[in-house]
């Protein structure tokens, strides 16, 4: 069985672009690509901004399944000016994980949909054993 996660606001996220912010499947769940992009369509010039913003979308899709930012297994994070912002985006990383640390791989790209997005979060959570 298959679940999607929306949560409350992200409900365009799902109509406009044919895709679920979350995705329960096999025991994990499965984030779609997340910005730096405020839900009201805003985004911040400020790249740790952007990182912390992306990060609290992961923690609001999992809490609608009663998971945590601890849950996570697996991130892919894609940047624009990935040696730029890379120590900016570690502390950003460092206060949002813990042990046993996700496993974790840095892209550098050269750009994104969204004109000034400096980052996209591919998430990978699992479910607690039953």
């Amino acid at each position: 069985m298959t679940t999607a996660l929306i949560p409350p606001g992200m409900e365009q996220v799902e109509s406009d672009w044919r895709m679920s912010p979350g995705l329960v499947a096999n025991g994990f769940v499965f984030l779609t690509g997340l910005t730096g992009q405020r839900l009201d369509g805003s985004l911040s010039s400020d790249p740790q901004a952007q990182f912390e913003t992306a990060f609290d979308y992961a923690a609001l899709i999992l809490a609608q399944h009663d998971l945590t930012l601890a849950d996570i297994v697996d991130v892919t994070s894609f940047h624009v000016g990935l040696q730029r912002h890379l120590a900016t985006f570690r502390k950003v990383w460092n206060a949002h994980v813990s042990r046993p640390y996700p496993a974790w791989t840095a892209i550098g790209v050269s750009e994104f949909i969204i004109p000034g997005n400096l980052i996209e979060l591919k998430v990978v959570a699992r479910l607690p054993k039953v």
